[in-house]
């Protein structure tokens, strides 16, 4: 019978996951991917490139600053009170974005991306006002389901990265089975609101 991975191990490997598949790398990556799918590598790639600026680099930098300034605990933000202003932030750096994407006329598929990512953020900061559901299951569970649909049957392989972030969130303390579960629904949900305005 094999021996059980070392509790160390598992939270070395955990760590890992958490921080390769954070929600502002797996989002910047579907907004990418969408723009480029949508519009081809030329036109989408400039567009998506400056989606990801709004909805995830600015954000982040602002997170990352008031780390440093130690009025955010860290970069994924585990105090859930310290949230609700983050997030807030957040969605003033996307409406920006969404202005300028229109301005320039960037694809369809990219803005309802970013705006089903607004829908997402909005969800996690009500459900976040009462208990800390799991944004990292939430992220992965929408790039998954809009990957998989994207792409097809290559696109499975996405789907084991909901689970291993959950597994991940668990290991590490920072969330119980039923936050992981819960992301998972919200992420679901706003995948399928998505999916429905490009249909």
């Amino acid at each position: 019978m094999h021996a059980a991975i070392p509790r160390s191990r598992a939270r070395l490997v955990a760590k890992v996951v958490t921080e390769v598949f954070a929600p502002a790398v797996l989002l910047s990556a579907l907004l990418l991917i969408v723009s480029v799918h949508t519009a081809g590598f030329a036109r989408g790639i400039g567009s998506g490139l400056l989606a990801v600026l709004f909805v995830t680099g600015l954000p982040l930098v602002a997170v990352i600053l008031m780390v440093r300034a130690g009025k955010v605990t860290d970069h994924h933000i585990s105090n859930r009170r310290q949230r609700a202003p983050i997030l807030c932030g957040s969605l003033v750096s996307i409406a920006l974005g969404v202005w300028v994407l229109q301005l320039i006329d960037a694809p369809a598929d990219l803005v309802r991306a970013v705006l089903s990512s607004v829908a997402g953020i909005v969800a996690v900061l009500v459900v976040n006002l009462v208990w800390k559901l799991s944004a990292h299951s939430a992220v992965a569970v929408f790039f998954s389901m809009i990957v998989l649909v994207l792409v097809g049957v290559p696109g499975v392989a996405a789907l084991a990265i909901p689970v291993a972030v959950g597994w991940s969130r668990v290991v590490l303390g920072a969330h119980t089975v039923a936050q992981v579960l819960a992301g998972w629904l919200v992420g679901g949900g706003i995948a399928l609101l998505y999916l429905t305005l490009v249909a």
